[in-house]
C-alpha cells in the first residue's frame, strides 16, 4: 500500500510539472501574442499619424492654390493687367465679331454698345 502512495504522488507531480509547463508555455505564448499585437497598433498609430499630417499639408496647399486662384481672378488686377498689355475698353463705333461653333456658314457681327445688341448677319 506503501508503493501505491508513492506511485500515485509520483503521478501527481508528473501531472503537476506537466500542467506548469503547458501553463508557463500558455503564458508565453499570451505575452508574445501581446507583444506582437502592441507593435503593430503602434506601428499603426505611427502610420495614422504621418497620412493625418499629409492630409494637413495637402489641405493647407489646396488653400494656397485657392486664395492664388482667387487673386488671379480678381477684376481689378486683369484690369490694371490688361492695361499694362496697352489693351482699351472699346467705345461705341467699333464693332465686335462673335464666332460661334454652331453656326457653320456666317459669323454673327455686334456692335461694341450691346445695351441695343444688334446684330447684323453677313
Amino acid at each position: 500500500m506503501n508503493r501505491a502512495k508513492v506511485s500515485r504522488r509520483t503521478r501527481e507531480r508528473r501531472l503537476n510539472r506537466l500542467l506548469m509547463v503547458a501553463f508557463a508555455l500558455v503564458l508565453f505564448i499570451g505575452v508574445f501574442t501581446q507583444i506582437a499585437m502592441m507593435a503593430r497598433l503602434s506601428g499603426q498609430n505611427k502610420q495614422a499619424v504621418e497620412t493625418e499630417k499629409e492630409i494637413r499639408a495637402l489641405s493647407a496647399s489646396a488653400d494656397n492654390l485657392n486664395l492664388s486662384l482667387n487673386q488671379y481672378h480678381n477684376l481689378e488686377r486683369i484690369a490694371a493687367r490688361a492695361e499694362q498689355l496697352g489693351m482699351e475698353q472699346p467705345d461705341d463705333t467699333q464693332l465686335r465679331v462673335v464666332n460661334l461653333p454652331t453656326l457653320i456658314d456666317g459669323t454673327s457681327t455686334q456692335s461694341a454698345d450691346s445695351t441695343g445688341a444688334e446684330e447684323m448677319i453677313d
